[in-house]
């Protein structure tokens, strides 16, 4: 027999009764109100100790009940409920404590954030690396590495990049952090020792400023009296093409020296550090006006919507450098003909500065190392126009240092489209007019 046909059963044999007394003393009315009391009751008390049972989180057994009782089976499968939940909760906690005991054994920085960037829980290297303490659980992350670089890190939100910090006292301890978001509203903060990589990256980079130096000097020597040798013998049918050849070579020679001092001296900038209001419509115009005697009238150079009234928190000279290799690159990789254009406008979330061509374009798969130190499409194609292959390079560090984004689209035989993003905080206002100036180059 189920229980709630037992409970049943005993109800009706309850009413059964009451009605069989109340026809024998002749008060049916109060019987029935009686033996409806009684049934109330009992469930009433039946119901008060579930609620015991189930505040009681001690309790392992429920209370003992009738067997074919409808709360003996609620009882039971309460039970069973509950059973199932802690074993649930006891498989989560041995996963929660082996996750933290191999956190806690990770050679690198492992920290757990809140939503408000509050810490929650920190492995050993956090400990040993940040400084960290269990009284510091609770607190913001901010509050306690309060390395300026972090937090401008914390405060750009752009956590897809990495952020390195140099810990003094920590015989020159260098890290690599990054926030990785997870779970809706959690942060994991992770960080390794890249101490290694740093001092290798400082040696290279001494050796090609060094080596760059070194080469600089002898270069200008040669340079001067192939010159003289040039004026004297430059008629001469066999001697004349083979120093012209040998001039345009140290030329050449001489601006990848200054290619690769440039780009030694944007590394060791941190960014913020020279920033100051940069007029880019003057600056472009100057940039443009150099551009198109680069061209010499072979392309078609046009300046689309240039915001004269939009200036730019930067380095004017880093600035000139980026822009001006991005656009002699659109002329020397744009046949005859051709067309090269450049504007400078604002965008919901900041402004951008783009140059597109109708040149030879590049195909996909090189478009991800095109700001690699001598990476080139066409080797040939790229040394016959003079290129020393750091100029993307050049124009990478220089965005780098201006919080920027260099996107590139390219269709092979079609042209490219380079756009340089800067974010809303370098954003200036200065008035509010707007030209639109095209030049044919005839």
């Amino acid at each position: 027999m189920s229980p709630m046909f037992g409970t049943i059963t005993r109800m009706i044999g309850l009413i059964l009764g009451a009605l069989v007394i109340g026809a024998i003393f002749d008060v049916m009315p109060w019987a029935v109100i009686g033996a409806l009391a009684i049934g109330l009751a009992w469930q009433l008390r039946q119901a008060h100790r579930f609620s015991k049972w189930l505040d009681n989180r001690e309790a392992e057994q429920p209370p003992a009940s009738e067997r074919n009782d409808i709360w003996n089976q609620i009882y039971r499968q309460v039970y069973q409920i509950r059973r199932r939940s802690q074993r649930r909760k006891q498989r989560l906690a041995d996963l929660l404590e082996r996750y933290q005991t191999s956190a806690a054994a990770l050679p690198d920085v492992v920290v757990a954030l809140r939503a408000d960037y509050s810490i929650s829980w920190f492995n050993r290297a956090a400990g040993d690396w940040l400084g960290l303490k269990q009284r510091d659980l609770g607190q913001r992350i901010d509050n306690l590495v309060r390395y300026p670089d972090f937090i401008r890190y914390i405060q750009a939100g752009r956590y897809n990049e990495q952020v390195k910090l140099i810990m003094p006292g920590q015989g020159d301890r260098v890290l690599s952090m990054q926030i990785i978001p997870y779970g809706g509203d959690l942060y994991l903060m992770v960080a390794r020792d890249i101490s290694q990589i740093h001092r290798m990256e400082l040696m290279r980079r001494d050796f090609v400023a060094n080596a760059s130096h070194e080469l600089r000097t002898p270069l200008t020597v040669f340079a001067g009296y192939l010159e003289t040798l040039i004026d004297r013998f430059q008629d001469h049918p066999s001697l004349g093409p083979a120093l012209t050849q040998m001039q345009r070579q140290t030329s050449r020679m001489h601006q990848l020296i200054q290619d690769l001092l440039q780009i030694s001296r944007l590394e060791t900038l941190e960014p913020g550090r020279r920033d100051n209001a940069v007029d880019i419509p003057a600056l472009l115009e100057r940039i443009l006006s150099e551009t198109r005697s680069l061209s010499n009238g072979a392309h078609t150079i046009d300046c689309d919507e240039i915001d004269t009234g939009l200036w730019l928190l930067g380095d004017e000279r880093n600035l000139y450098s980026a822009f001006a290799n991005l656009l002699s690159n659109a002329v020397q990789y744009t046949p005859s003909g051709g067309r090269v254009s450049a504007s400078w406008q604002r965008t919901d979330g900041g402004c951008q500065f783009v140059v597109v061509d109708t040149g030879i374009g590049i195909p996909k798969q090189h478009i991800s190392r095109l700001t690699e130190r001598f990476y080139r499409v066409d080797p040939g194609r790229s040394s016959s126009v003079g290129g020393t292959g750091l100029g993307l390079s050049i124009v990478k560090h220089v965005l780098r240092l201006h919080e920027a984004t260099l996107l590139i689209d390219s269709v092979p035989g079609e042209g490219s489209r380079f756009i340089c993003r800067f974010p809303e905080n370098r954003t200036l206002s200065h008035g509010h007019d707007r030209i639109r100036n095209t030049d044919t180059g005839e």
